[in-house]
């Protein structure tokens, strides 16, 4: 007669596995390295990324260049709108003509007398 066994999973018996060869593993992945598709691949991403006309660093490169010439963009809009609000004003407004007169071009009214200064401040940063 034979002997019942109540199995209790606390108390199943542990199947021990072999642990795969290293060679195995090793044989895994030459095959998968050595896969055409895999190789084909790698190759025509090398050639995009690094041999190509549009590589990757050409695109980087661009797209900074772009960054600049579009804050220099900004910066020329914001000009041009000063340039021409001045130019609006030299047109309508007698006193704006006057004070560029007097302050860039040296201008003076025929009882007047002009006389130039340096600030020292200015003279000691030059140097």
């Amino acid at each position: 007669m034979e002997t019942f066994v109540d199995f209790v999973p606390e108390k199943e018996p542990v199947q021990e596995t072999d642990p795969q060869k290293p060679r195995k593993a090793l044989s895994k992945i030459s095959r998968f390295l050595t896969n055409k598709f895999f190789l084909a691949t790698i190759g025509f991403l090398t050639i995009m990324l690094f041999l190509d006309k549009n590589d990757l660093f050409s695109i980087v490169e661009r797209r900074k260049e772009l960054n600049d010439l579009e804050l220099s963009k900004d910066h020329y809009n914001k000009e041009l709108i000063d340039l021409h609000k001045i130019k609006n004003d030299l047109e309508t407004d007698p006193a704006t003509i006057e004070k560029l007169a007097r302050e860039k071009y040296l201008m003076k009214r025929n009882n007047e007398d002009i006389f130039l200064t340096e600030d020292q401040t200015k003279l000691k940063q030059a140097e």
